[in-house]
């Protein structure tokens, strides 16, 4: 008869904290336990117990998806790693499906003599299968709910995402436009400050490079049209912008 542990959750939870400040073991059977780790997700605070080269896996699996997926502020990092998360368990899903046959092939060899190696293949994966039909169409269902779950918060995370690159790119076009009021007025312009639009913090410097820049090439694109002929000036305002710029 089993019997129940008097360590509190609070003290099991300070005891693997303790642990992670360890300089680790130095036994091997010390070795062999702290294979299983513990650890602190940096953005949801969570706790995880991983294998270490499970850790090191999904560790590169969720900084490569947030880099494709680029969240700006807190909820949206929320949704993404919401959606590795459920990438991973979708691999893992896979992974299991795949290692469940190849057991299966180990486990029902014996009751597979066939003439070659490939019919021998297929009875055990055809037995494997029926042996445990309820495992596999439990894992089907697990995959399809995932695949959901991932296409819900990627949907919701592109509308959010939608609505604030369409508001930042208004208040970048607010910001443009002060600073081209400025410059056709040349009123004095601190490079160094930035602009602060609707809760959008643009570089000063940085937009006025990027002014310079277009009006460069729409200057460049007409004198193209005209065949670079420079007698005559182009029919919009040029700006004369600082050299830091």
């Amino acid at each position: 008869m089993a019997t129940k542990s008097s360590i509190s959750p609070a003290q099991q939870l300070a005891n693997i904290a303790n642990a992670m400040l360890s300089t680790g073991p130095r036994t091997e059977e010390g070795k062999a336990k702290a294979r299983y780790n513990a650890r602190r997700h940096g953005l949801t605070g969570q706790f995880y117990v991983m294998d270490e080269t499970d850790r090191l896996a999904y560790n590169h699996h969720e900084k490569e998806m947030l880099a494709v997926l680029n969240p700006a502020d807190y909820y949206e990092r929320q949704l993404a790693i919401s959606i590795a998360q459920d990438h991973w368990r979708l691999n893992r899903v896979k992974g299991i499906e795949f290692n469940s046959y190849g057991i299966g092939h180990h486990e029902h060899a014996a009751d597979a003599q066939a003439d070659t190696a490939e019919t021998e293949t297929a009875i055990t994966q055809a037995q494997t299968w029926r042996a445990d039909n309820k495992h596999f169409s439990n894992m089907a269902l697990y995959e399809t709910r995932l695949h959901r779950m991932i296409a819900r918060n990627k949907k919701e995370l592109d509308d959010l995402q939608t609505k604030r690159k369409a508001a930042e790119s208004a208040a970048r076009e607010e910001a443009e436009l002060l600073l081209e009021e400025k410059l056709a007025e040349q009123d004095p312009i601190d490079s160094t400050q930035p602009i602060q639009i609707n809760g959008f913090v643009f570089s000063t410097q940085k937009l006025l490079a990027e002014m310079a820049h277009k009006q460069a090439i729409a200057e460049a694109r007409w004198y193209k049209s005209r065949n670079w002929d420079r007698s005559r000036q182009p029919p919009f305002v040029l700006l004369t912008f600082p050299k830091a710029a």
